[in-house]
């Protein structure tokens, strides 16, 4: 099966296996290719060999935002033969065609934070910035994979895992920094957006970080909106101060309208 397709186009698979889905433009980003109709053509051609569904709609107003892609079943069964794909894992992709819109959008906008911070890495390289930036991304599709290291977070509803490398031009010394992304949908219950907090505050006092890093990751929370943002920044306020308000224990917030316009490395975070 692997002969019937381009060496692109199996990338293509694989960046749908780990994002489940993209729309085209970000599948170009990805892909670092400058022609969209050359990603159309390879795109069209795994369509037709039933290797991706498409998500799109001809209606005025909808058929100018760009094509949605997820896999079909001849590409489920490509990843299958690949060593570095889970075959528990793409045991739940068959079920993809049945997700929410949220599920949706939130893998959209897993994306989009992903190639914001490709971004910010290329941005770093320049010689007039003082650090250069490189990360590290693990999706809920890694984390979901029994042999990972980072399996363990899937319990606690972690969306993405963002290791950033920090190294100074003028110098050898490279610094690390976790951070832990929970997205939170607009038709999540406000008793469910209290136990995610919970979960990683649960995580800050166990031990099974304490095997990765000496440092507790930062806890980025994107919110659906202004209101769920301000009651989320209330709620776990009261829970750190349950706590004692741990020093090394910080979360911030966010909303997904601010990411889309200021991008994730935008001054748009607070902090409790």
């Amino acid at each position: 099966m692997a002969n019937k397709i381009t060496t692109k186009q199996q990338e293509i698979l694989k960046l749908l296996y780990k994002y489940k889905f993209l729309n085209r433009k970000q599948i170009q980003i990805f892909l670092n290719h400058k022609y969209h109709k050359r990603v159309n053509d390879w795109l069209g051609d795994l369509r037709q060999k039933d290797f991706l569904n498409r998500i799109y709609s001809n209606k005025f107003g909808e058929n100018t935002k760009p094509a949605i892609y997820y896999l079909g079943l001849n590409g489920i069964r490509f990843l299958k033969t690949q060593v570095d794909c889970s075959l528990e894992v793409l045991g739940t992709f068959y079920r993809l065609k049945d997700r929410s819109n949220d599920f949706i959008e939130k893998s959209i906008l897993v994306g989009k934070i992903v190639l914001d911070l490709k971004a910010a890495a290329i941005q770093s390289r320049k010689s007039e910035e003082e650090y250069e930036l490189s990360y590290l991304v693990a999706t809920s599709t890694d984390l979901a994979d029994p042999e990972y290291r980072f399996n363990f977070l899937s319990q606690y509803k972690t969306d993405l895992v963002i290791k950033r490398l920090k190294k100074k031009k003028t110098g050898n010394r490279t610094k690390s920094d976790y951070f832990l992304f929970a997205l939170i949908a607009p038709t999540l219950p406000r008793f469910s957006i209290r136990r995610q907090v919970k979960n990683f505050i649960e995580l800050y006092n166990g031990y099974e970080w304490d095997e990765i890093n000496k440092t507790f990751p930062t806890i980025m929370i994107v919110c659906p909106n202004l209101p769920t943002l301000i009651y989320s920044k209330r709620m776990a306020k009261r829970l750190l101060e349950d706590e004692d308000n741990p020093d090394d224990l910080h979360i911030q917030f966010t909303t997904i309208d601010l990411i889309i316009e200021h991008g994730v490395g935008g001054q748009i975070w607070e902090e409790i």
